[in-house]
C-alpha cells in the first residue's frame, strides 16, 4: 500500500513537471485544433446578415480600436466577464463604450438588433440605458459612467466561426456564430430598478414564473418548492473568470418537480417561460435552440424558493438538458418590493461559449489522465473508474 501511495505521488509530481514543460506545446495543439474546428462560411441569408453588420461595424472600428477588441475564438477572454459595473482603472478585455463615436455606438447597436428579438434588444436598451445614470448616482468617482465593454472573436470577413461578447453592468452577452448555428449563452441579465422609463424590465420573467406555480396542485408544489434553502443563483454571473466553465449539473438531476409530472396545461406554462428567456435571441434562431429543448421536455425540472406572491422575493430555477434558467430577487426597494433582479441562462449540454470553448476538459484527475496523451500513465491507482467519461465509485 505504501509503494501504492509513493508511486501516485512521484507520478503526479512528474505530471505537474511534464505538464509545465509541455504546456506551450498544449497550447499551439489546442490552437491548431481550434482551427481545423472553424466553419465554412454561411451562405444562409440570416447569417449572412450577421456576418455583415458585423463587417460594417468593424470597418468603422480604426486600425487600434480593432486590434483592442480582437481576440481568437476560444480566448480566455470570451470566459471573463461580470455582472459587476467596471472601475474607472479596470483592465476589462475589449473596448469600452466610451472609446466608440455615436455613429460607431450606432453600428455596434444595429449588430445587436440583428441578434436580438424585439423582446431581447428592449430589455438591452433599457438595461444600459439606466446605468450610467444609475452608476452616477451611486459613486461617480468610482464606476465608469459608460460600464460596457465588446470583445471581437474571430473573424467573420474571412471564416464562419465568429463571436462577440458585450458585458458590463447587469448585463452579459455571449454570442457565437458557427457555420448555420448561432448561440447566445451564457448570457445574464439583471436590472435596478425593476421598472425603467415606465417599462417593466423582465416583467414576463416573473409573471409567468407565477402562472406557472399557481397552477400546480399542492403535491406537485411540495416538489418544486424547496425549503430550508437560500436564494441566490447557483451557476451566476461571472466574476473575472467564468467560475462554471464545464460546470457539472448532474448534481441538479431529480431536484424540483420534472416536467413529466405536470399535466398538458402546466407543460405548456413552464413552456412559455423557457420561451421568455430562449427567445431574447432573434427568432430563426431562437426555434432552433428551442426544439433541442423540446427534444427532452419531459426531463425538465422546475424549482422555486421563497415566497408565491408577485411583491415576494423569490428565486427559481428550470433545469432541461440544453437549458439553464435563473431568476433571483436581489434586493428590495424602500417600498418594500423587489427592485433588483439577476438572471442567468447557459446550456449545460456543453455549449456555453460554443464549439470552441474548454468544454471537454476533464472533471476528475483520473479523467484527466485518460483524455491527455502526453501522461500514457497505466499503473496510476485511483477508488473509482471512468466508464465513457462518466465517474464510478
Amino acid at each position: 500500500m505504501l509503494r501504492k501511495i509513493l508511486l501516485i505521488l512521484i507520478v503526479l509530481t512528474l505530471a505537474c513537471v511534464v505538464a509545465f514543460t509541455l504546456n506551450i506545446f498544449d497550447s499551439a495543439k489546442v490552437e491548431a485544433e481550434k482551427a481545423i474546428e472553424i466553419a465554412e462560411i454561411s451562405k444562409k441569408p440570416n447569417i449572412v446578415a450577421l456576418a455583415t453588420v458585423m463587417k460594417t461595424f468593424r470597418d468603422s472600428l480604426s486600425e487600434d480600436l480593432l486590434t483592442a477588441a480582437s481576440y481568437p475564438l476560444g480566448h480566455k477572454e470570451s470566459y471573463s466577464w461580470s455582472n459587476l459595473p467596471p472601475s474607472r482603472n479596470s483592465d476589462r478585455g475589449g473596448i469600452d463604450f466610451a472609446k466608440l463615436s455615436i455613429d460607431q455606438l450606432t453600428l455596434f447597436h444595429k449588430v445587436l438588433d440583428a441578434f436580438l428579438s424585439d423582446d431581447g434588444m428592449t430589455k438591452v436598451s433599457l438595461i444600459t440605458k439606466k446605468a450610467k445614470t444609475q452608476l452616477s448616482e451611486i459613486k461617480t468617482d468610482f464606476w465608469n459612467s459608460r460600464p460596457y465593454y465588446i470583445a471581437l472573436f474571430g473573424n467573420p470577413e474571412t471564416d464562419g466561426s465568429w463571436g462577440f461578447q458585450l458585458d458590463g453592468h447587469h448585463l452579459a452577452l455571449n454570442f457565437l456564430v458557427h457555420g448555420d448555428e448561432v448561440t447566445i449563452v451564457p448570457n445574464h441579465l439583471g436590472t435596478q430598478p425593476t421598472i425603467i422609463d415606465g417599462t417593466i424590465v423582465l416583467e414576463d420573467e416573473r409573471k409567468l414564473a407565477l402562472v406557472l406555480l399557481n397552477s400546480l396542485d399542492a403535491e406537485q408544489k411540495g416538489k418544486a418548492i424547496q425549503k430550508g434553502t437560500r436564494r441566490g443563483l447557483k451557476v451566476g454571473p461571472g466574476s473575472t473568470t467564468d467560475p462554471y466553465l464545464n460546470y457539472d449539473y448532474s448534481n441538479f438531476v431529480g431536484v424540483g418537480l420534472k416536467a413529466s409530472d405536470m399535466d398538458d396545461v402546466q407543460k405548456e406554462n413552464l413552456r412559455k417561460l423557457v420561451k421568455a428567456y430562449v427567445y431574447n435571441l432573434e427568432t430563426e434562431f431562437a426555434d432552433i435552440w428551442m426544439k433541442d429543448i423540446d427534444a427532452d421536455f419531459d426531463d425538465t425540472y422546475f424549482v422555486w424558493i421563497g415566497g408565491t406572491t408577485e411583491n415576494d422575493s423569490i428565486y427559481y430555477r428550470v433545469f432541461n438538458p440544453a437549458v439553464w434558467i435563473e431568476f433571483n430577487d436581489e434586493a428590495r426597494g424602500r417600498d418594500g418590493k423587489p427592485n433588483h433582479i439577476h438572471t442567468i441562462t447557459r446550456a449545460p449540454n456543453g455549449k456555453d461559449y460554443g464549439i470552441f470553448a474548454l468544454n471537454s476538459g476533464p472533471r476528475t484527475l483520473l479523467e484527466h489522465y485518460a483524455m491527455a496523451d502526453h501522461h500514457k500513465v497505466s499503473n496510476v491507482y485511483f477508488d473509482y473508474t471512468i466508464t465513457d467519461f462518466i465517474v464510478t465509485e
